[in-house]
């Protein structure tokens, strides 16, 4: 499998290192926008040949038999399976809709790129508000298979939490949530201790802290490195070997005749996701579903 990544130097470099240790792709590819001198993607056509070779090297000592390349040009997306679109570097606090512009300028300079060499690639999206610009690529696209990677700081925080909280393994925990770019929803009922439901674990009280916790997280900054990294190596194992494993993550949805991006369990495959796991929700979580809903599909609208 071919993997292409752009985006932060930091972030690429680290998702190229874990993709290579596991080797869950036979390629990647380092692609940068030949067309802009200033605030490269990746690092510069001067700077790639000690940065690979660096690569290249700690590969050969674990072990590691995938390919890396730099491409200054857009044709190095050329037969990727999955297309891997990282955050810009670290430049401090962004408001919302300073975030979507700078999402949306970046990304704007790939789409010719996919549109022309890897139109049927899996399109992992990194770059917040990740549901927003998903919805964003999925319209300049006319579809594809696009996955946002916004839920994985909510979902790391969840599984930490009931862990220290029930003082058990974090091996042995499994949580879910489910949201939109600015509301992330606990769902305690499938939230589980190695099969034990989270009510035999600790009182109402404390699982209602536990949900108030992680809602209060602020969803459309992008995660720190390791965890957005770990978030990115799951779902490209899922793919590359067909895993169909079930995670939240930002999937296109339809409900009635209104289509948004939102984070949902989904089935992940060789083919992207395959399916949208369906939810038995109480009364008050259909409501909240409902205001994700709707509040997403103002949020993305053209």
């Amino acid at each position: 499998m071919k993997v292409a990544l752009l985006g932060n130097s930091q972030l690429a470099v680290s998702a190229a290192w874990g993709l290579c240790q596991s080797e869950t792709a036979h390629e990647i590819v380092f692609v940068s926008d030949a067309t802009s001198n200033k605030n490269r993607f990746v690092f510069s056509k001067e700077d790639a040949p000690g940065r690979l070779r660096d690569l290249v090297e700690s590969n050969a000592l674990s072990a590691s038999d995938t390919a890396i390349s730099f491409s200054n040009a857009l044709e190095g997306l050329s037969g990727a399976d999955v297309v891997i679109l990282l955050p810009p570097g670290q430049s401090g606090f962004r408001s919302p809709q300073a975030s979507k512009t700078t999402g949306v300028a970046l990304v704007r300079r790939f789409i010719p790129g996919i549109e022309q060499y890897a139109s049927d690639t899996k399109i992992l999206m990194a770059i917040a508000p990740t549901n927003y610009i998903a919805a964003w690529t999925h319209q300049a696209l006319g579809g594809g298979k696009i996955i946002g990677l916004g839920n994985g700081a909510a979902t790391a925080h969840l599984t930490a939490e009931i862990a220290k909280r029930a003082e058990v393994s974090v091996k042995d925990v499994t949580a879910l949530a489910i949201g939109s770019d600015w509301e992330t929803y606990p769902l305690p009922q499938y939230c589980r201790v190695n099969g034990i439901p989270l009510a035999q674990l600790m009182p109402e009280t404390e699982i209602d802290s536990l949900s108030e916790a992680v809602s209060r997280r602020c969803p459309y900054t992008t995660p720190s490195e390791w965890t957005l990294i770990s978030h990115i190596l799951q779902v490209v194992s899922a793919i590359a070997l067909d895993k169909n494993r079930v995670m939240s993550v930002g999937t296109h949805i339809s409900a009635g005749e209104t289509s948004v991006y939102l984070n949902v369990p989904a089935q992940i495959g060789s083919d992207g996701v395959t399916s949208i796991v369906p939810l038995e929700l109480d009364i008050y979580q259909r409501e909240q579903f409902k205001k994700l809903v709707s509040q997403s599909a103002e949020d993305q609208s053209p």
